[in-house]
């Protein structure tokens, strides 16, 4: 059986689900999955490439259901969803179909019937994975971390500035998720604005309030903070966050969020589809090779096709064994670089809180964090097709 014969349920009620599992047979297998985690929604999505999938609506949980469709409308746009009732509403076709639904199905209706408007909706189909239609953005670098130990609040600091001196033309967000009171990453800025704020009211996202909420820190490139917390991103609120994400990722350009260590396998489940690159940072140390490999195992299903993933080694000492490539080769990712630890500038910056790059640009940290970049863009046209998730599955 061909994944596009695979239908998606989210569906939660045992009536409608029993009714589908009736009328929906051969050549069609159905897959079942809740609707409490959009995050899981999307994963098998992904792993099945399935191109119809039907979504439970009801007037009680209306709002969570519309959210679930915008959610895969908006991330996979060639994906037919389907709506499912137990009872017709005209209300709830029209929201939907607002939604972006296409059609709705109500529980109870003719077997043939349903078949038949299945293999139309498969036939008429935008297009599918193999012939490169993608979700519409693949403009994120998620920065995240083996360890706790391991500054990935600088690091990706940096990697945004740096993004912004390559291509000063675009637009650039980066997101700490991990803010301290004073400022967001390490720099002396303070937006009232946090990322909480437009989880509350998602709807309102456009460019007055990108302009008035999110002042420039940097020509092109602006800075929200947040900081949220791992139970925010379960269930519905995981639907609040990818939307208010995907509205971002429709607005800039470039999108860097640091994801860190605690809540990063959560920011990769929910964000990993819309990844161009995954940075996953260590220090020397083997103990966090065998950590990178572990979580390039845990992580690859999470991620979309071209995604690409990287090793950085921060706080690198050159004559100090092991090297980078016997590190790189323990953790089973492609190396993208190493950075010195270079001390006296970093704290001279932190403290300061301006760019590293700006403050000392001729340190031995600046240029190799620019050199870094500049390598991490030179790979963004070649296509990963598979190579970092063979290296994997092959190493694994």
């Amino acid at each position: 059986m061909s994944d596009h014969d695979i239908v998606l349920s989210v569906v939660d009620d045992d009536g409608i689900e029993a009714w589908l599992e009736r009328v929906v047979d051969e050549p069609f297998r159905l897959e079942q999955v809740s609707r409490s985690d959009l995050t899981r929604v999307l994963r098998l999505l992904e792993a099945t490439t399935a191109h119809v999938v039907m979504v439970e609506i009801s007037e009680a949980d209306m709002d969570q259901s519309l959210a679930i469709i915008t959610a895969l409308t908006s991330a996979r746009p060639w994906v037919t969803v389907i709506t499912v009732c137990a009872r017709a509403n005209q209300e709830l076709l029209l929201q939907s179909m607002r939604a972006g639904a296409r059609d709705c199905f109500v529980a109870g209706s003719e077997a043939g019937d349903v078949r038949d408007r299945l293999r139309r909706h498969q036939l008429l189909r935008v297009g599918h994975y193999d012939d490169q239609v993608r979700s519409a953005t693949n403009n994120l670098t998620l920065v995240a971390s083996a360890s706790p130990t391991v500054d990935t609040r600088f690091l990706a600091q940096n990697v945004a500035l740096g993004l912004n001196r390559l291509f000063p033309n675009e637009r650039c967000l980066a997101i700490d998720t991990q803010p301290a009171e004073r400022g967001i990453f390490y720099l002396d800025v303070h937006n009232e604005y946090t990322l909480e704020n437009l989880l509350a009211s998602p709807e309102t996202l456009d460019e007055t309030l990108i302009g008035t909420a999110l002042e420039e820190y940097r020509p092109g490139l602006r800075l929200l903070a947040g900081g949220i917390d791992s139970r925010e991103l379960e269930g519905d609120r995981s639907a609040d966050l990818f939307i208010a994400l995907n509205h971002l990722m429709q607005m800039f350009d470039r999108i860097v969020i640091n994801v860190g260590t605690l809540e990063s396998r959560h920011w990769v489940r929910a964000l990993g589809i819309h990844a161009s690159h995954l940075l996953i940072t260590m220090q020397p140390l083997v103990d966090q090779a065998h950590a990178v490999r572990t979580l390039g195992n845990e992580w690859r299903s999470h991620l979309g096709r071209d995604s690409q993933v990287h090793l950085v080694v921060d706080g690198m000492e050159g004559k100090v064994p092991p090297g980078l490539d016997e590190l790189a080769e323990t953790a089973g990712v492609n190396l993208l670089g190493g950075l010195p630890m270079d001390w006296r500038h970093r704290l001279m910056a932190m403290n300061s809180g301006l760019p590293i790059q700006e403050q000392s640009p001729r340190c031995r940290y600046s240029r190799g964090l620019q050199t870094m970049v500049n390598k991490l863009e030179s790979q963004q046209d070649v296509s990963a097709g598979g190579s970092w998730w063979q290296r994997l599955r092959s190493n694994g």
